[in-house]
């Protein structure tokens, strides 16, 4: 009896072991989220078909002309302002004693990162000091190198898209101050208005008083649709722009906006201006007035775009989604996600109040299109209500998982969605403690002037 127990326990293990095979493999992890595949992506379909003014045209004229002397100050200081000696060396000496890896997955030697020190060349930091303008779309890095460095050889979690060394995207036609320049000439340490880093040297060029008076005189010109070609006189490719990209406005028809572009001079080194033309429906006089209508085509003209981590490959990540879409009406935002909560618009603390109490603040308190949500280094744009859930919007790299054994693991979802704001929370691997953005929200910045 013993022995014909003992059989048929082993019996069944036999069997259910394919049994089980069967079901994992049957399942099938869905391609995305349920939000995503069950929430319209259109942000029309959030729309209450009011024709609404969410802030007035005279708070939306000083928020604008506070926008201009913010982006024009890198022309107007004679020192370093975000990149000061300390925050610079910190910067610096970041990846000392992890070199990471690179775009092999293989790991980075020390003699790599040795090299890259000595060219930066800090110890007589900063050799430069003057105003300049970027000639053609670009990237701020945190040492001057285009190889990458990642925490880990694998992705998802610290490895591939996060390239620790790309810190920011800078658009063509951007004011910049050059701090410094590297031993071999090819790359500058320079600050934009928003925050610093390296950048090839053949992507700017320096600029006089007589290019900064003209530059900043008269009205600007904001580009409202996604990879908009700019050409010249004769339809040459001038560069790509997009949305919230800022240039000098001259003149338009029905047709066409012109617009001032910065080019290469003649005189080595220094920029000149060139006119450019971009189709009249994909450019506005800046501001655009900030009406729900054309709050939704904005943001209608972003969703979708993929997740690009600091701006790799010219995409957005959660906060330059954001910073771009406030520029379009005139509203200036720091780089950093934290940063635009806490350094703009009214803040309100969500800590140590339970999930379903932040959601109702929200709910009460928030205005569409008008409030930043921020979980630790994650910016979202509420955007509306729907079934007494809050709706946003926001460039999301994935969902956080976690597995049987503990593993972390992350659901991509890899671009710009409308969500609630526990969108994955169907997955079976959901990691409810980590990766509940609602459960994780710790503020809100309302952006309206009081």
């Amino acid at each position: 009896m013993v022995f014909l127990k003992d059989f048929l326990m082993k019996l069944r293990f036999i069997i259910l072991i394919p049994v089980i095979f069967f079901l994992t493999a049957c399942w099938k992890a869905p391609e995305t989220v349920k939000d995503v595949s069950d929430l319209s992506q259109n942000h029309l379909a959030y729309f209450n078909n009011q024709d609404k003014e969410l802030i007035s045209a005279e708070s939306q004229r000083r928020l604008d002309e506070d926008y201009n002397i913010i982006h024009f100050s890198v022309w107007h200081q004679r020192v370093p302002f975000y990149a000061k000696y300390d925050a610079v060396i910190i910067d610096s000496k970041k990846f000392s004693t992890n070199p990471g890896f690179g775009e092999n997955k293989r790991k980075h030697t020390k003699t790599w990162y040795k090299k890259l020190l000595q060219n930066a060349a800090l110890d007589n930091y900063p050799n430069a000091g003057y105003p300049a303008i970027t000639i053609r779309n670009t990237a701020l890095r945190s040492l001057p190198t285009q190889k990458p460095h990642f925490s880990s050889p694998e992705g998802d979690i610290d490895g591939w898209p996060f390239d620790n060394l790309q810190r920011s995207a800078v658009a063509g036609s951007t004011p910049i101050f050059v701090c410094h320049l590297s031993a071999d000439k090819a790359w500058a340490l320079v600050e934009t208005c928003f925050t610093f880093g390296w950048i090839p040297a053949g992507d700017f060029a320096r600029v006089d008083r007589k290019f900064i008076r003209r530059w900043e005189s008269g009205r600007q010109a904001v580009i409202t649709k996604e990879q908009i070609t700019i050409t010249d006189e004769h339809g040459n490719f001038g560069m790509t722009s997009s949305v919230g990209h800022i240039f000098p406005y001259l003149h338009e028809t029905p047709e066409k906006m012109e617009i001032l572009l910065a080019v290469a001079g003649r005189k080595s080194g220094c920029a000149a201006m060139k006119r450019g033309y971009v189709p009249r429906d994909s450019a506005a006089i800046k501001p655009l007035r900030l009406t729900s209508p054309n709050a939704i085509k904005i943001a209608n003209e972003l969703i979708g775009e993929p997740y690009g981590w600091g701006g790799l490959y010219g995409n957005r990540d959660c906060s330059s989604m954001t910073r771009d879409f406030f520029a379009v009406f005139g509203i200036w935002l720091p780089r950093h996600s934290e940063d635009q909560v806490r350094e703009t618009g009214r803040y309100i603390d969500l800590t140590g109040i339970s999930p379903e109490q932040k959601e109702r603040t929200i709910l009460e308190k928030g205005i569409p299109y008008l409030t930043l949500l921020w979980r630790k280094g994650h910016v979202m744009l509420y955007i509306g209500a729907q079934n007494n859930q809050a709706i946003i919007f926001h460039n999301i790299w994935g969902i956080k998982t976690r597995d049987l054994r503990g593993q972390q693991g992350r659901k991509v979802i890899g671009q710009a969605v409308i969500t609630t704001l526990r969108p994955g929370r169907e997955l079976r691997n959901f990691d409810a403690a980590s990766g509940d953005l609602l459960t994780n929200i710790s503020a809100m910045s309302i952006l309206k002037p009081e």
